[in-house]
């Protein structure tokens, strides 16, 4: 039976992994999604394509106004019958607590989509309308834990460990920009403190001390730290092996004509782009924290590095440099891994039970 199910988003930024799996979830569901978008940043880049899959998009561009954002939530969910309504993030969880108050037979489910948790006041607030809520999705075991320890409440919740889901991303071209002869890294996240490419640029500096000059890395996003990287490759000399890309729609692209992906960030509560990585049968190297140890087995599925140890990912770069058997039995491996417990058969088919037993 399909339901009529709102989904909250602050923005139609695909650029960012809520937006993106929130997308798939809508174009793959059963069901009849309906999408209430609460900031309209992006909508150039990526309204189009949630219109394709909605059956109906609303904007309530009030920033934060909550009267108006409630009362036109309140309107969308008895003009189309709305039965489930799925929300992330603190401002979005206000929202749809007050919501459930005016209309406490909608069922609601929370998708916690980071590990890390927001001041006091904020977790005093969360723990009320916690409360009212129908059910919790953890995206790994990594953030169920961490959520458990500051909400114990959510031990007794109806609660569920949802991995992401992806497809094979779409090659359609080679990117020209990649030196054919170099061995290229590829980081695709948000240039901000967690992500942790720092640590990068220092196994980069190690390898041009050590005259690795053949090694080139490719930072894919954008975020408020990117100065600060450049800067730090402009004092280390490092500006002819690493190139900043901004952010790019082309990543199936960006992937198929790269060697390798890393991804340092220490806090990590999934890594969708590690994930899309390992489905291009690309070799990864991930930070050993996180959700990455519950996700990647260490020289079977990918690699798992200190990550506040440029000596350890430098090394482990020239073992995937020198080692061709490994790295393809390693990529083998991780490739059969995502298609059998991340792909979006599997992420779909959860949430679609979830909505069913609500």
């Amino acid at each position: 039976m399909k339901r009529n199910i709102l989904y909250i988003l602050s923005s139609y930024n695909r650029f960012s992994g809520t937006p993106k799996k929130t997308f798939d979830l809508i174009k793959y569901s059963e069901h009849n999604s309906y999408l209430y978008v609460w900031s309209v940043a992006y909508q150039n880049d990526f309204k189009e394509d949630f219109s394709q899959f909605c059956v109906k998009i609303i904007e309530g561009n009030y920033g934060r106004n909550l009267l108006k954002h409630v009362k036109k939530i309140i309107k969308t969910i008895d003009k189309n019958k709305i039965k489930i309504i799925q929300t992330h993030f603190f401002f979005g969880e206000l929202l749809i607590g007050i919501v459930k108050h005016f209309r406490p037979k909608v069922k609601v489910i929370v998708s916690f989509e980071g590990s890390m948790s927001a001041g006091y006041l904020k977790r005093t607030i969360q723990k009320i309308i916690y409360k009212k809520f129908n059910s919790f999705v953890y995206i790994s075991n990594y953030v169920k834990k961490e959520k458990e320890t500051v909400f114990p409440q959510l031990k007794k919740a109806n609660t569920k460990v949802i991995y992401n889901g992806t497809t094979k991303l779409l090659v359609d071209e080679k990117i020209k920009f990649m030196p054919v002869k170099a061995f290229r890294l590829i980081s695709v996240s948000s240039l901000i403190d967690i992500k942790n490419i720092e640590i990068l640029l220092d196994m980069m500096l190690l390898f041009k001390k050590e005259n690795h000059l053949d090694i080139h890395l490719y930072i894919v996003g954008d975020g408020v730290l990117r100065k600060d990287l450049e800067a730090q490759v402009f004092m280390d000399d490092l500006t002819k092996n690493v190139h900043f890309l901004g952010r790019k729609k082309n990543i199936g692209n960006l992937l198929h004509t790269s060697d390798v992906l890393v991804h340092p960030c220490y806090i990590e509560a999934f890594g969708l782009s590690v994930v899309e990585a390992m489905m291009a049968g690309k070799p990864v190297v991930v930070a050993n924290s996180g959700a990455f140890p519950e996700m990647i087995k260490h020289k079977e599925t990918g690699f798992l590095v200190d990550p506040f140890n440029a000596k350890k990912w430098k090394n482990t770069i020239l073992e995937i440099k020198n080692d061709k058997d490994l790295v393809k039995r390693v990529a083998k491996n991780g490739m059969v891994k995502v298609q059998s417990d991340f792909s979006i058969d599997e992420f779909v088919a959860n949430y679609n039970q979830l909505y069913k037993s609500l």
